[in-house]
């Protein structure tokens, strides 16, 4: 199982389009094509870091969940997320699949 987290104000932001659509609509798009299934908690998720300037920050984040049985399909799933990141202007995308955790850049 391979989760990611993409922060909740920006899902359905028209100045996030990505091709013409949210970035919810994208990301739906994506998984449903690609893998047929996926899981969207929108409960609210809080994620804390520090910025460039050494400034703690926060967000209320929206969970996803996917699972595929072939190693590419990770690969094709943080190519998907490299191009969201840098869509939705954040510095990395946290991820995690099993046991181990990402910060996609």
């Amino acid at each position: 199982m391979t989760v990611f987290y993409i922060p909740s104000h920006k899902l359905d932001d028209p100045r996030f389009y990505l091709d013409g659509l949210t970035a919810r609509s994208a990301i739906h798009r994506f998984l449903m094509n690609r893998y047929r299934a996926y899981t969207q908690t929108p409960t609210p998720v809080k994620g804390y870091w520090t910025n460039e300037s050494n400034d703690m920050v926060h967000d209320v984040m929206e969970r996803f969940e996917v699972s595929f049985n072939v190693e590419s399909e990770f690969d094709q799933l943080i190519e998907f997320l490299v191009t969201l990141r840098k869509r939705l202007k954040e510095q990395a995308i946290y991820v995690t699949r099993g046991d181990r955790s990402y910060l996609v850049q």
